[in-house]
């Protein structure tokens, strides 16, 4: 019986052996931090209030009292609306867990291989007892045991196991205005302005987090005495970031949204992303519209094909610089009380004036043809689908219900004060994208309501319809619209997250051009080191599919950029430019940057960026290491 014991010891012990070193197999394959993917997951609480998980509008009030701001209601929490924002300015792929819908789950973060399928965690779960019991023991798990990276916002830290894995203990906000200041010279905050400055026009009443720092745990901004930013790195190569200040004020500070991204490329390895700077976006409404036949306020001549070619391509030309225009593509004809397609109209409207759409046409088509125009959409109309019902529109007196400015906003009833069915609008959408395709040539992704008449309810919401409808932008600046999700409110215009959006002069609507042609040609004077760029530039940049692997055998980075034909059309023709970003630790495990080679072909990087030559569909970028003697 000793002996079988004895035996019985022997084969446990060696079981045991074998599992240690199957267990230091994997561990030896994930602690270099080789395995992490070009992917991030963002991890929130109930902040998404749109329970098909597809809207992501501007937070509403709610209904609590402020002793604040001005105004007694507080608004909804903003931290999960920018943080989408600023993912997609960036073009860095992520996914989002709501745990309000979501059972937290091993399986989120990894592959049927039991490897990580994301690079790094946002979290951003809101104290709500709304959430459907998550096992947050799984958290520590993923940085530890598989080397993913955790960025953790704000007072978004009230689980004991999040403080834990960052190395601090949470203790509470109070009211501060101190400036936050870079205390610890770290890859996070190279090269980053201190103390942190807000943007301009941002005046709040902001909570300052509160915390006790654990041994191990390093703080690289502080607040007053207090920490606002910290890292802490694990044996895995697992590595956390606390990004602490107010939730909702968060992201208004030009140094924490860098810092975000910076962590994003320190808690991953490396980053590919898009910043803005000195890029411009230049906006003209209504060309093709009839309501400049019919309203008595807004009644003008449609611009001629001279005109256009002198004052508007010339400039353009002269700047390389982009118009982009609202084109209506359907023209109502009150006389046979119907739509008809625009730009095949020449006659002399009630007013008197001469509406020579044909010559327009002309102008147009050259500027389009120069790549000087891009063509987008505002609608088929710019007017009210219904047009007959009481109080009628058709046959009305110029000086009555003609005048009234209702009747020319096409996707929200501001007539009749009453919103327009979801079938009606997409009808409108679809159509009017159809005959713009047709009657320019090429196919419009940004979509604009005329007059910003839109409708809001969730089931008639223009935006999310325009989403559904293929529309890769909408309005001038409601926001990013896609397949995945539709982000109403966009923010960070005319900093390095966002283009600056610019109305053309005199006043962002041919109407002005009919007026004062020669000021168009000013606003060149006014941003001399802009670059005024396409808005379908922009939209590609918004929906390119990137990812990214380590090929370990070849100490080889590979990154994928993925141009969707529809909405990344502009690289069919044109060049793109991102930015490769490798952090500190990684060049130091891997050895320095040997090449970089791009669909195939070497090339520099002396700047940080890297040129994506043109064409749609899949480009391969390879970023290979030799290791020091």
């Amino acid at each position: 019986m000793s002996r079988m014991i004895k035996l019985t010891k022997q084969i446990l012990v060696f079981l045991l052996l074998l599992a240690g070193a199957s267990w230091n197999v994997l561990s030896a394959e994930i602690i270099p931090g080789k395995l992490k993917p070009f992917r991030v997951l963002v991890i929130i609480g109930d902040q998404w209030k749109d329970p098909a998980s597809y809207l992501v509008d501007i937070p509403k009030p709610t209904g609590e009292y402020s002793g604040y701001e001005a105004t007694p209601e507080v608004r909804g929490a903003s931290d999960f609306h920018h943080l989408t924002i600023l993912l997609k300015s960036w073009g860095i792929p992520f996914d989002i867990v709501r745990l309000d819908q979501q059972f937290l789950d091993r399986y989120m973060f990894l592959n049927i291989s039991g490897k990580p399928r994301y690079g790094t965690i946002i979290w951003d779960v809101n104290k709500t007892d709304k959430l459907l019991h998550p096992d947050y023991s799984i958290i520590p798990e993923m940085v530890k045991d598989f080397g993913i990276g955790l960025i953790a916002l704000s007072d978004r830290i009230s689980q004991p196991e999040i403080q834990a894995l960052l190395g601090l203990k949470y203790t509470g906000s109070w009211e501060s205005n101190t400036s936050m200041k870079i205390m610890d010279r770290h890859f996070i905050t190279e090269g980053l302005s201190s103390p942190f400055v807000v943007d301009s026009g941002i005046i709040g009443h902001m909570q300052r987090q509160q915390v006790e720092m654990l041994p191990g745990t390093v703080t690289i901004i502080e607040q007053g005495s207090y920490p606002q930013a910290t890292a802490k790195e694990y044996p895995s190569g697992g590595r956390t970031v606390w990004i602490g200040n107010d939730h909702n004020y968060l992201f208004y500070f030009q140094g924490i949204r860098t810092l975000l991204r910076r962590a994003i490329t320190w808690t991953l390895g490396y980053n590919l992303y898009k910043t803005w700077e000195n890029d411009l976006i230049m906006i003209m409404d209504d060309p093709g519209g009839a309501q400049s036949s019919w309203l008595e306020h807004w009644n003008y001549p449609a611009l001629t094909e001279d005109i256009i070619e002198k004052y508007l391509i010339r400039p353009l030309q002269e700047h390389r610089a982009v118009l982009n225009i609202n084109f209506v593509a359907g023209f109502v004809n009150d006389r046979k009380q119907r739509l008809e397609p625009t730009w095949k109209e020449n006659y002399v409207d009630g007013f008197g004036v001469k509406q020579d759409f044909i010559s327009s046409k002309r102008g147009y088509d050259k500027g389009v043809k120069l790549g000087v125009f891009e063509v987008m959409c505002h609608g088929l109309t710019h007017m009210q689908p219904d047009l007959v019902s009481d109080p009628g529109w058709y046959g009305a007196s110029l000086d009555k219900e003609r005048s009234e400015v209702g009747w020319y906003r096409e996707f929200g009833d501001t007539r009749r004060k009453k919103e327009i069915p979801p079938a009606e609008q997409v009808w409108r959408m679809r159509t009017s994208r159809d005959w713009l395709t047709e009657q320019f040539g090429v196919t419009p992704l940004e979509f604009c309501a005329g007059g910003r008449g839109t409708s809001i309810s969730y089931f008639n919401n223009t935006a999310k319809l325009a989403g559904e409808a293929g529309y890769g932008w909408c309005g001038w600046e409601s926001g990013y619209l896609g397949k995945d999700m539709v982000i109403i409110g966009w923010k960070f215009f005319g900093t390095s997250e966002s283009p600056l959006l610019v109305p053309s002069l005199p006043d962002a609507h041919d109407f002005g051009i009919t007026r004062e042609p020669e000021k168009f040609a000013e606003i060149f004077d006014q941003y001399p080191r802009g670059r005024f760029m396409s808005m379908n530039e922009f939209i590609g940049y918004l929906h390119a599919g990137n990812s990214g692997n380590w090929n370990t055998d070849m100490n080889k980075l590979t990154i994928t950029l993925d141009y969707d034909p529809h909405y990344c059309q502009y690289f069919e023709t044109h060049a793109s430019n991102w930015n490769l970003e490798l952090s500190d630790w990684l060049e130091k495990d891997m050895g320095k940057l040997s090449s970089v080679i791009v669909d195939g072909n070497n090339v520099k990087i002396s700047t940080g960026k890297i040129e994506i030559p043109q064409g749609i569909g899949k480009h391969k970028v390879e970023v290979k290491f030799f290791a020091e003697n």
